[in-house]
């Protein structure tokens, strides 16, 4: 890797504008950070170089809002599935071609997030909860393991079960560290995560830090349903840029 004056600037903005993206909605700043930091450094360097501001942020978000005990409640099932992917997906980023995968969760966050905002009403039955929430935090530790972007398939769970935006802020927070803490013992053990990267990822906190800050300001001041709806067309681009990625 090789630092230009350049290359910290454009690196900055994009860790900024990710912190902010998750302040504002709870998901975002590796879907940000990553694409960008490819543009300069090989992919298991962005992804190393994304991981400690990562890691802090949803440290932060998962116990800010109040809802820890209940989400473990709720959602341990999940969360198991989500430890258990995470070995595989890292040994697919080092192993594998990931650009089949990324195809395929790209189309389908793209195909959910769009159908969601034509039909606000989609919803998941009480009974059908559990087993899908196994599945969607199995599918989400495999593609997090591998890239650090694990949210779209629980993101997708989450809206379905249509909860409230800060219960929501909480507990992917929580699922996003039950990912990262076992992924960044499989990284480190893979030679992903270096010593390297320790220095340029604690500086990335600060620009990560201010943008996560205004962002949640500025989530403070939206309603549930501007909320829902920027959230969807969130994710409408974050999987029609995974299909971008993956295709070119």
């Amino acid at each position: 890797m090789e630092f230009t004056a350049s290359t910290m600037i454009v690196a900055f903005a994009a860790l900024a504008l990710g912190g902010f993206s998750k302040g504002v909605l709870g998901v975002g700043l590796p879907m940000v950070t990553i694409p960008v930091f490819s543009t300069f450094a090989p992919i298991p360097d962005a992804v190393a170089l994304t991981y400690i501001p990562l890691l802090a942020a949803n440290l932060y978000q998962a116990l800010a809002g109040g809802h820890f005990t209940v989400a473990i409640r709720r959602f341990w099932p999940m969360l198991a599935a989500t430890m258990v992917a995470i070995p595989l997906g890292s040994f697919a980023l080092v192993r594998l071609d990931a650009a089949t995968v990324a195809i395929l969760l790209g189309c389908a966050v793209t195909a959910f997030a769009a159908a969601s905002l034509i039909r606000p009403t989609m919803a998941i039955a009480p009974r059908f909860e559990r087993p899908v929430s196994i599945a969607a935090g199995a599918l989400g530790g495999f593609t997090g393991g591998m890239t650090l972007i694990g949210g779209p398939p629980v993101i997708m769970l989450l809206v379905a079960l249509r909860l409230e935006k800060e219960e929501f802020i909480g507990i992917i927070g929580l699922v996003y560290l039950t990912q990262l803490i076992p992924a960044g013992f499989a990284l480190a053990g893979m030679g992903v995560l270096r010593a390297e990267h320790v220095v340029p990822g604690l500086a990335a906190l600060i620009p990560v830090g201010a943008g996560l800050l205004i962002g949640q300001w500025v989530r403070k001041r939206i309603d549930q349903e501007r909320f829902r709806k920027v959230l969807l067309v969130s994710m409408v681009m974050i999987g029609l840029n995974l299909i971008r990625k993956a295709a070119f």
